[in-house]
């Protein structure tokens, strides 16, 4: 937390179902500022679309009060969708800052759809060198039957081709096609349909806890009973693991706490209802380590869905962003997406690392705006482009949209302010 804001009781809420010298790099996953990375654009599938997005209506009336239930206004960015403008933000973000970055050079982009040609998601994939023994990812096609992967960003290397095997649900051997990594998305067709249901659903939160994270705690613990409920609608019977990793700073009270996974939603609210704010009297946070501890958490193997929401207002220390963006990279190795949410106060440092973290991971980076009128003056984000809705109902469309395989859009009456040139995800300016 920034100095000095302790105690102030910051009226914002996080959801979730969240120098000098050159710039660091390690272990050659993360390029400094002077190696460019590949600008491309990703396109949008706009036959997945449920609700297409409207004009913005007026903003909500700006009030002084507590936080209640769906009063929070929040917005997102998909950098999946928007590659090419983020290669130029993080180049540029990187020099200023002067803190690492993922290198996200020679992408492997792709876009499954089956023999009815509509797009195939949850199809189990792997991605290896051409004539290698073992692949270097196993994983599952996304959102609209979509694959972004960053084999330099995981450790891999940059390769020119790559072989992608993707199996069936039933009998019959995989199909198995070249793809390029020179950053366009490619068309894959494949001769078998595979059904997307999920057999698990694993949600993690891992909340900063410190001074200014009062509210955004409270919030937590009231919205998520109806969060999982709209989860459950959108994929009936699937089976809910819980996790919730909490953490302060050095020399607070500790450092991080680690509760694990759990199926009783009770038990989640109870770990939540105990947590209180205090502590952090500097600004950045213990954000690395517990980014690690719930990159660590006993994941479920197989179809599972696997989200993690980072909820937090300030950035890990200087030191520590090689170590965030190492456990961004392992997450992603074991099928998590990371979904960073910025709440006030949250400063560049922090859109930076928890945005290259996200898109690593295919998450997405949500961020809490001004539009509610409550608490503190919300950061502008650094994008183009970006619809306003309520904080719950955005966190509802992200669970909506990864359980069903489809990309959920706002619908007209949920919008509250559109900045930019906004369709399904994608920037258009």
């Amino acid at each position: 937390m920034r100095h000095g804001w302790k105690g102030y009781g910051l009226l914002c809420v996080a959801v979730v179902l969240a120098g000098c010298g050159a710039p660091v790099a390690y272990d050659g996953d993360v390029a400094t500022p002077t190696a460019e990375a590949r600008s491309v654009e990703s396109k949008a599938f706009p036959e997945a679309i449920v609700a297409e997005p409207y004009d913005a209506a007026p903003p909500v009336v700006s009030t002084r009060r507590a936080p209640r239930t769906g009063v929070l206004s929040a917005g997102d960015m998909d950098d999946t969708l928007n590659f090419a403008a983020f290669t130029r933000y993080q180049r540029k973000a990187a020099q200023t800052l002067r803190l690492p970055r993922a290198n996200f050079g020679s992408p492997v982009l792709a876009q499954l759809r089956g023999p009815s040609g509509k797009p195939a998601p949850g199809v189990r994939i792997t991605l290896r060198k051409p004539g290698a023994a073992e692949p270097f990812y196993d994983g599952y096609s996304g959102v609209a039957g979509a694959v972004t992967v960053f084999p330099s960003a995981i450790g891999a290397g940059r390769m020119g081709n790559v072989e992608l095997r993707a199996f069936p649900d039933g009998q019959g051997g995989p199909v198995v096609t070249q793809l390029s990594t020179d950053g366009t998305r490619q068309a894959v067709r494949l001769p078998f349909d595979n059904a997307w249901a999920p057999d698990f659903l694993d949600l993690a939160f891992v909340v900063d806890t410190t001074g200014s994270m009062q509210d955004e705690l409270d919030w937590l613990t009231r919205e998520l009973k109806s969060i999982v409920r709209a989860a459950k609608r959108a994929a009936p019977g699937v089976d809910i693991r819980y996790a919730l990793v909490v953490y302060r700073d050095k020399g607070d009270e500790y450092v991080v706490k680690n509760y694990g996974f759990t199926g009783s939603q009770s038990r989640i609210q109870k770990l939540l209802r105990q947590q209180y704010a205090s502590g952090g009297g500097d600004y950045p946070e213990a954000a690395a380590a517990a980014l690690k501890a719930g990159a660590g958490l006993n994941w479920r193997r197989g179809k599972v869905e696997r989200l993690m929401f980072h909820i937090a207002d300030a950035p890990p220390h200087d030191r520590d962003a090689s170590a965030y963006l190492k456990a961004a990279r392992q997450a992603t190795l074991k099928g998590v997406q990371v979904f960073g949410l910025g709440a006030s106060g949250v400063a560049e440092e922090s859109e930076y690392l928890m945005r290259q973290a996200a898109l690593v991971s295919s998450g997405r980076y949500l961020f809490l705006t001004d539009d509610s009128g409550v608490g503190r003056s919300h950061a502008e984000p650094t994008i183009s482009c970006y619809q306003v809705t309520r904080l719950n109902d955005l966190m509802i469309r992200v669970l909506r949209s990864e359980l069903s395989g489809k990309r959920i859009e706002a619908s007209k009456n949920s919008v509250l302010r559109q900045v930019g040139s906004y369709r399904a995800g994608v920037c258009r300016n």
